[in-house]
């Protein structure tokens, strides 16, 4: 079985950005990159592929709600709580939905970030 690589898959490039995300589905969501045209993010809570979430991506004083369908999602690592038990931690990658572009695309350029 030929193994695939999701990041192949990109059109454009991404920036790991000093980011928040703010989402009811994972309080712990964190921005690990972003596109114009898509986000990586982590949190403890497994996403499930092909389904759309919302959320905020915050950074400085911008705040872009953006709805996306995961297109993969994947265990990354584990982690120790303050209580001792293991949490999971998840990585997926969500494709902005159309609406949400514009907004991505303002905050990358209010950050001087030019991205093909």
């Amino acid at each position: 079985m030929r193994e695939f690589n999701t990041f192949e898959r990109r059109r454009t490039d991404r920036l790991a950005l000093d980011a928040a995300g703010l989402a009811d589905f994972a309080p712990d969501l964190k921005i690990v990159n972003v596109g114009p045209r898509g986000i990586e993010i982590e949190t403890s809570e497994r996403l499930m592929v092909g389904a759309e979430y919302d959320f905020q991506v915050q950074s400085g004083p911008d705040s872009v709600p953006v709805r996306g369908c995961v297109v993969w999602s994947r265990l990354d690592r584990t982690v120790h709580a303050h209580d001792g038990d293991i949490l999971p931690i998840y990585r997926a990658g969500v494709e902005a939905a159309s609406a949400s572009i514009p907004g991505l695309e303002r905050m990358l350029e209010r950050m001087g970030t030019q991205l093909s």
